[in-house]
């Protein structure tokens, strides 16, 4: 009997130190003997009660895939830029954003079934449109609708995805395009513009069918076979300003993409802002471009100076190209205080030219679609 009340507590005092002070029980340490810990089986009912109570979801989605024609259960935006302003789209590539919508349902929760989006006019270069939730998550593609004249009509049948609005809860999503290559039928200079989106759900009370015309942001793109990608300045921030003939008074580097080995991308003119404070006067302007001793003359009216490109001068086909400014600066000795500075200011529009006329080999364009200022140049200052 000695033997085995010294066995017991020779187990007990080695499996004891294994659990917590309040887990010291008698079953417990049983329980650790036939290596079967009770509070282990305790935690798995905990979470399995856990698992069973109901959690209320903004969305409910189905593991099955986001869209009919993917077998991937969650697909994210690989594109972290979701401004709405509006930009050019590369052919054979995915544009930027046309718009986003925002649903709403005041009576009940609502369960979407369909997604139409209707273009300003039929683009014969989308292949298909591609619709995020909020979260960057791919719902699914939108299909050109054939049975509906005019080519403007795209939809999306939501079967495979449970998309849940919560009663007087916002949902909203944006849309971007799949964009056809040149040789797969896509075109140079199509403006893209998104008209309006609609959505048709199930109340998830009721079950009455709901169809809403949503509220959206939608801009308008256009379309290019290359684009330019980058305007930077290549210079200083400040420098001094100094008189004398040949002063460098701004520098610029510009970088581009092509869609394809045929396509061009080209500078064509630049059209310069030009600050100028303390009567500094400029003249022979002209523009020089890194790795040649080539130049070519830019006009100068009031507080413009405008700089037409040859190819060789403005080409972007192979690589990024750094342009230099270089005129002859005049500063009034009477000058207490004068500074100089160039830049290009506006991005321009489809309808509206900016500081930047370049060509993609097929269209020429006269807007880049970028924030403005496009670039400020060096601050010269006396």
């Amino acid at each position: 009997m000695l033997r085995r009340t010294l066995s017991i507590a020779a187990i007990a005092a080695a499996v004891l130190p294994a659990f917590p002070v309040h887990a010291r029980t008698v079953d417990r340490v049983n329980a650790a003997y036939f290596r079967q810990p009770l509070y282990q089986r305790i935690s798995r009912r905990n979470i399995r009660a856990t698992l069973r109570k109901p959690v209320r979801s903004r969305r409910v989605s189905s593991s099955a895939p986001a869209s009919s024609s993917s077998s991937a259960a969650s697909i994210k935006d690989p594109d972290t830029d979701v401004s709405l302003a509006g930009r050019i789209a590369l052919l054979g590539g995915i544009s930027p954003v046309l718009g986003s919508a925002k649903a709403f349902n005041n009576a009940e929760p609502l369960h979407i079934t369909t997604i139409t989006v209707t273009l300003d006019s039929a683009v014969t270069s989308v292949d298909q449109l591609l619709i995020y939730d909020e979260d960057a998550e791919l719902l699914g593609s939108a299909r050109l609708d054939a049975s509906v004249s005019g080519g403007r009509i795209y939809t999306l049948s939501v079967k495979t995805k449970n998309i849940i609005i919560p009663q007087r809860e916002d949902y909203s999503f944006y849309v971007r395009s799949q964009l056809k290559s040149r040789d797969g039928g896509g075109t140079s200079a199509e403006l893209l513009k998104i008209a309006s989106i609609a959505i048709e759900g199930n109340g998830g009370w009721s079950n009455r069918t709901y169809t809403q015309s949503l509220t959206g942001t939608f801009n308008t793109h256009q379309i290019a076979r290359s684009m330019i990608t980058s305007i930077t300045n290549a210079g200083a921030v400040s420098e001094p300003l100094l008189s004398g003939t040949d002063r460098e008074i701004g520098r610029f580097r510009f970088m581009g993409v092509r869609n394809d080995g045929s396509a061009d991308l080209r500078l064509s003119q630049l059209t310069f802002t030009l600050s100028q404070v303390g009567g500094v006067s400029l003249s022979d302007v002209q523009i020089i471009v890194d790795g040649s001793s080539d130049r070519a003359n830019c006009t100068v009216s009031s507080s413009t100076i405008t700089c037409p490109l040859t190819a060789s001068f403005g080409s972007l086909t192979s690589s990024s190209r750094t342009l230099t400014l270089l005129a002859d600066i005049t500063i009034p000795s009477s000058a207490p205080r004068a500074s100089l500075q160039i830049s290009l200011n506006e991005t321009g529009t489809p309808t509206s030219a900016g500081s930047v006329q370049w060509t993609d080999g097929t269209t020429t364009f006269d807007w880049v679609g970028f924030e403005e200022p496009v670039a400020r140049g060096t601050y010269y200052a006396y």
